[in-house]
């Protein structure tokens, strides 16, 4: 019977050893883990093909979890909650972002919304300063701005906005239309408080930009009137019709000034011709009124008026036709004399005299392209006349700087190259030749004309400046920079190449750093802090250079040669303090900035970089085994930034390291009153918990802790580990098969179990149950466990029996835990044999506990009162990777066995001297639920030289509910 049972638990035991092996490899095998880009990239792709920022936002905060210093992320995590709606998350983040990258320009774009959503428009200004810093010719950002200091009610700001955006965008329509209604409006604002000249500027500057808008000339022409400049008022009405031609407003007004100012023939005039386009009741009776008008103010008398009619009686009559003409040009009657040239032309289209006057009506009316075209006819028919030819290469000259302000090369370049012979406008041609070829990039004719002109004119050293310039826009920066320093060599005295130096020297400094050629950056920096020592960015350049090569003792020379003409310059301290840092000189580097923040307690970037550089000299501490300047600096991290997360929990650890769980407690609890719902300070405060035994709060506290998706399964598993501890039952039953090479020892115990545990003490009931082949023997036994609040403990147990079992059995052991890691035991045990005989035992023993490994040692003394015998006892338990599987092993050498479950052996081995050696192992097939096998190997010296062996088997099952 006994050898089938103990059949059938071995192939039981076989079988749940290798399910659970198999398990444990299916788990792992499923245990991929995730890194911060794959979360990153998920979180794009959701927004990308969903539009889903619900799901971006936790792909987002788990990347951010796993990488917390990459900014990419952050910014990213901050849009996110930007879109979301949770505003005052997205301020944080990408104020965060900001903060340890402020150069980023998206994180600046997201606070604008922002701000703008919150209505905290002021800041929203200072962020789109900030970028328009960075692209001030983005028209966006400039319209953004316009647009806040409208919601803010600053008309005066907004308007003043506007006339800036129009001088840099002077052609667009929109920002065009927006400009001339400011200025519309700054018109009407100056014309009600009685500022009529401040108007007039108003609308002439609006005209320049807008001229079709027939509000500006009627208002203008208004304006006029009432500061009785009629002669105004009559020009800016003709500009309007010039551009209006159509507009019956402008020109009833220009009408009624031509009425004031007595010229009734050109109003009737005007007013017949409009007549001559259709019936109008409105002319027909304002002619009436002009021509009754005109009478009375002429009565026939007015020579223009007499020469007029004859005219019209005789077309052939010279004096008539020569005096209306010289009258009506002198006089500007302006429409009178081009109706009188008009018809002069046809008969005589290359007269020089008919085509100069018509030039000069032209250009009287602000009849642009008139006047163009017959200046072209003039400089065409005439190329030789000084004058016409003057005039010509002024206006093509004009002509051709307006094209090339619009960019129009095609157009503006033969003309340049005309002139670029002409005295007058030879130099400047060649000037506007020579940035045309560079703006077509056609530099090889750039390089030509350049040297040419540097021949013709060599005391003229802006166009090697221009070369220089045309080199760089070539990408020779090497020559160019050559150039410029053998110049300056040549020319002390010329400041230009001074100046030029420490400017292009920056251009050709950010060039290099962008290709990596820090020497010669290095090089350029060394020679531009030689001409001038008091240039600041020279040395952040000439430092900077030397820092990316790793050259830290060159670095730390020139820091410390600028900190001399610098002395209170906080960049180069910072610099100071970040070499210092590169040199692994963390004690110097921690000091200067602690010496910085003294001095700017307030700058973010100092604390910034003290933190950082304190995080580094922590982990330096942690990494040579010092834990006190580790701890050290951890807490003064927290002084400086209480809500700090990062450095409590790395306080935290170390305390829960030291087993000191009072304090790792405290810090939990202060860095929580900052963060009260930071997932990571309360999964930490929930292992302080575990540690200290109180599972339930370990259980409350550790669930509300969101791990990775690669750690979520050893999340969970945890937590139902923590749950099996708060289970207060448990029941456990053990089978021991004992076998020996003298077959009359050969026996089995079994027993059960019961076990109720509370917080402090434990309460066992134990029954066990031995056969032999004289009678069956029982033993019943109770124990209890009790702790203390400062972690010693006792245990206390008692037992009777029928037989095989001694029949009264006691026990009592002290546990004191010291040194942290170390526990010891002083325990005594009483036995009364079934021969009446007492049995006592001093017990002494010792444990430590490392990570996974836990040691055990005990010596014990014992007597009969007859005689005394002694053993020593060692076991260890080594746990596997899931933290609860064990492998145990013991042995023990003395004159009687430690085999606790056997006592009734003692009666017969106390004399010999044994030795033992065992191992088992206990797996978890869940929280609740183990199994556990353990051999053991007596050998017993019977006499000197012969021996017994013993082998016991131990199986136990032990359950929790």
């Amino acid at each position: 019977m006994h050898k089938q049972i103990y059949s059938i638990l071995k192939f039981t035991f076989t079988c749940v050893l290798l399910i659970s092996i198999s398990g444990t490899v299916l788990a792992q095998s499923k245990d991929f883990p995730k890194t911060s880009d794959d979360y990153f990239a998920k979180a794009k792709m959701e927004v990308k093909n969903n539009g889903n920022f619900e799901r971006a936002t936790k792909y987002c905060e788990k990347a951010n979890e796993l990488a917390p210093l990459d900014m990419d992320i952050k910014e990213y995590l901050g849009k996110c909650y930007m879109e979301i709606g949770q505003l005052e998350k997205a301020r944080v983040t990408l104020l965060e972002v900001l903060q340890r990258s402020p150069r980023r320009t998206d994180a600046r774009h997201y606070l604008i919304n922002i701000e703008t959503q919150t209505k905290r428009y002021s800041s929203a200004i200072c962020y789109a300063n900030e970028l328009l810093e960075i692209t001030p010719y983005s028209k966006t950002l400039w319209m953004r701005k316009i647009n806040l200091y409208n919601l803010m009610d600053n008309q005066r700001e907004a308007h003043r906005e506007v006339k800036r955006l129009f001088q840099i965008f002077p052609e667009d329509n929109e920002i065009k239309a927006m400009y001339n209604d400011v200025l519309k409006e700054d018109a009407l604002k100056a014309s009600k408080e009685g500022d009529l000249n401040g108007a007039v500027d108003q609308y002439q500057a609006a005209l320049i930009a807008t001229k079709d808008d027939p509000e500006l000339y009627l208002s203008l022409i208004n304006l006029y009137l009432k500061l009785g400049n009629t002669n105004e008022a009559l020009n800016t009405a003709d500009m309007g019709l010039y551009h209006l031609p159509e507009n019956r407003e402008i020109r009833n007004k220009k009408i009624g000034i031509l009425q004031e100012q007595h010229r009734y023939q050109e109003a009737i005039a005007i007013v017949q011709a409009e007549l001559k386009k259709g019936p109008s009741t409105y002319y027909n009776d304002l002619l009436i009124y002009l021509t009754a008008e005109s009478a009375r103010y002429y009565k026939n008398s007015d020579p223009y008026v007499l020469y007029g009619q004859l005219y019209e009686r005789d077309k052939g009559n010279k004096e008539a036709h020569d005096y209306l003409l010289n009258t009506a040009i002198s006089k500007g009657y302006y429409a009178d004399a081009q109706e009188i040239l008009t018809q002069d032309l046809k008969a005589n289209p290359n007269s020089k005299e008919l085509l100069a006057k018509q030039l000069f009506v032209y250009e009287s009316v602000g009849n642009t392209n008139g006047a163009r075209n017959t200046l072209e006819k003039l400089y065409n028919l005439y190329p030789n006349d000084y004058d016409i030819a003057t005039k010509y290469n002024t206006m093509a000259y004009e002509d051709a700087k307006v094209a090339f302000i619009d960019k129009n090369y095609n157009a503006a370049l033969p003309v340049f190259i005309r002139l670029s012979g002409n005295p007058d406008y030879g130099k400047s041609s060649k000037n506007y030749m020579f940035a045309i070829y560079v703006a077509k990039q056609s530099y090889d004719q750039a390089m030509e004309l350049i040297n040419d002109m540097i021949r013709q004119n060599p005391g003229e050293h802006q166009y090697v400046l221009k070369k220089i310039d045309l080199l760089a826009a070539m990408g020779d920066y090497s020559d160019a920079y050559d150039l410029l320093l053998e110049y300056k060599q040549r020319y002390p005295n010329v400041p230009e190449y001074y100046y030029a130096l420490k400017d292009y020297s920056i251009v050709y400094i950010k060039y290099l750093n962008e290709r990596e050629a820090y020497d010669t950056t290095k090089m350029v920096a060394d020679t531009l802090v030689e001409e001038d020592p008091n240039d600041m960015l020279a040395y952040n350049y000439a430092i900077g250079a030397r820092i990316a090569m790793g050259q830290y003792e060159e670095a730390m020379t020139m820091i410390q040669s600028a900190r001399k003409r610098f002395p209170d310059d906080k960049n180069f301290r910072l610099k100071e303090a970040g070499v210092y840092s590169q040199m692994g000189e963390h004690d110097k580097a921690v000091a200067e900035l602690r010496s910085l923040m003294e001095d700017y307690p307030y700058n973010p970037d100092i604390k910034g970089a003290l933190i950082e550089e304190m995080f580094v000299q922590a982990k330096e501490f942690q990494l040579d085994d010092e834990p006190f300047q580790a701890k050290a600096v951890y807490h003064e991290i927290v002084l400086i930034q209480p809500n700090n997360v990062l450095a409590a929990s790395k306080l935290i650890d170390i305390y829960i390291d030291r087993q000191e769980y009072i304090e790792a407690m405290l810090v939990a609890d202060t860095a929580l009153s900052f963060k009260p719902n930071d997932t990571d300070l309360l999964y930490k405060k929930g292992v302080i918990y575990e540690k200290m035994g109180d599972f339930e709060k370990a259980r409350l506290y550790q669930g509300k802790y969101v791990p990775p998706p690669h750690k979520y399964e050893e999340h969970l598993e945890h937590l139902r580990y923590l749950e099996s501890k708060l289970l207060k039952n448990q029941i456990n039953l053990s089978y021991l098969k004992v076998t020996s090479d003298s077959i009359f020892i050969n026996t089995s115990v079994a027993t059960l179990e019961y076990l109720l545990i509370n917080k402090k003490d434990t309460y066992v009931v134990r029954g066990n149950y031995a056969a032999r082949p004289t009678g069956i023997g029982v033993q019943a036994e109770g124990d209890w466990y009790h702790t203390f609040n400062n972690k010693t403990s006792f245990r206390a147990s008692g037992g009777i029996a029928n037989q095989f079992f001694p029949k009264v059995s006691a026990s009592f052991s002290f546990y004191r835990p010291f040194k942290k890691y170390w526990r010891s035991e002083f325990g005594a045990r009483y036995n009364r044999l079934q021969d009446d005989r007492n049995f006592l035992t001093g017990i002494l023993g010792i444990e430590r506990e490392f990570e996974r490994v836990w040691l055990n040692a005990r010596v014990l003394f014992m007597t009969d009162t007859d005689d005394f015998f002694n053993s020593i006892f060692v076991q260890s338990r080594f746990y596997v990777n899931n933290d609860r599987d064990y492998v145990i092993a013991m042995a023990s050498v003395g004159t009687a066995p430690e085999d606790q479950r056997l006592d009734f052996q003692i009666n017969t081995f106390t004399t010999y001297v044994n030795t033992m050696v065992g191992a088992g192992y206990f797996h978890y097939f869940t929280h609740r639920t183990s199994f556990g096998v353990l051999g053991n190997w007596y050998n017993f010296r019977v006499t000197p030289d012969a021996y017994i062996n013993q082998y016991n088997l131990f199986l136990t099952i032990r359950t929790k509910f």
